[in-house]
């Protein structure tokens, strides 16, 4: 098994941090999936409820997220590599680069006495006379998951939702949430092709209900047949119902920077949040509904 990858763009090196940050702060364990066209990173999903988390990067360009990048699986029909490791370990190992540039970070799978993930960043430092360029580097201990073992960390690529909207600012959700989250367990998500998103709590004394318009709002999937075309057309709203705290809790640990984010609501299913950024990667967040009152 082989991984490298190097990163020189210092937005995207960035990103990569506050991607494993907010990780970090949702699971305390991270999952990598290392395949030959992309990089997956993720957290133990809570499999008993349908909860997933994860960030797609694509690795096939070499103009994009990665400058470098080569890997070879376990074997040629199983061309992956997953390992595991702890968040809050890969956050320490790229802490420097929070406040410091840095002209790329490699990224290498090892082996000493143990599974390790290196990190290697190249700094710079400037005085009056000379300027530095020390090498930083840290070893990850991580533990490398047998194919046997793979399936517990599937994640549903191929869900079908019925509404997709565009959703607000993250920090205007953000405070909204906090509020909402002391009210009641659960809050649910009314997109319609109307273009409008409402985000209403329901109490025994009390319904309190925010209301955003001019959000474009579309079908999100195709029918495949005449009963799911008049279904589809039918469909002009889509809702569901979910944890207040599991929703308003990613919205208080995500920090990126410019990025599109998207509602897909499959109707009294499934919600998913889906955070679009620079060079072909994204994060996707999948809360299932929730009836608990």
């Amino acid at each position: 098994m082989k991984f490298r990858a190097v990163m020189s763009d210092g937005i995207n090196i960035k990103e990569f941090l506050n991607v494993i940050g907010t990780f970090s702060r949702m699971q305390k364990n991270l999952i990598i999936n290392v395949q030959p066209k992309k990089l997956i990173l993720q957290i133990e999903s809570e499999a008993y409820d349908g909860q997933y988390l994860w960030c797609e990067i694509d690795a096939s360009l070499r103009d994009g997220f990665f400058s470098e990048y080569l890997m070879d699986g376990i074997d040629s029909e199983h061309n992956q590599i997953y390992m595991t490791c702890l968040a809050t370990s890969f956050v320490r190992a790229l802490s420097y680069v929070r406040n410091n540039s840095v002209e790329y970070i490699k990224l290498k799978l090892i082996k000493t006495h143990m599974p390790c993930l290196a990190v290697e960043m190249s700094a710079t430092i400037s005085n009056e006379q000379d300027v530095l360029t020390p090498k930083i580097q840290h070893a990850i201990p991580v533990t490398v998951v047998p194919r046997n073992e793979w399936n517990q960390y599937e994640i549903p690529l191929e869900v079908e939702y019925d509404l997709s909207i565009a959703m607000p600012s993250a920090k205007s959700l953000r405070m909204l949430l906090d509020k909402k989250k002391n009210l009641a367990p659960t809050v649910t998500l009314y997109a319609t092709l109307n273009n409008e998103l409402s985000l209403v709590v329901e109490t025994e004394v009390v319904t309190v209900a925010s209301h955003y318009r001019n959000l474009k709002c579309v079908a999100a999937r195709k029918p495949t047949d005449q009963e799911a075309y008049d279904q589809l057309t039918n469909l002009s709203e889509a809702s569901c119902r979910v944890d207040t705290k599991k929703l308003a809790a990613l919205f208080e640990t995500i920090n990126f920077y410019d990025v599109i984010m998207t509602a897909n609501i499959r109707h009294e299913q499934a919600l998913n949040i889906r955070f679009d950024m620079r060079q072909n990667a994204f994060v996707n967040y999948i809360l299932p509904a929730t009836n608990f009152e």
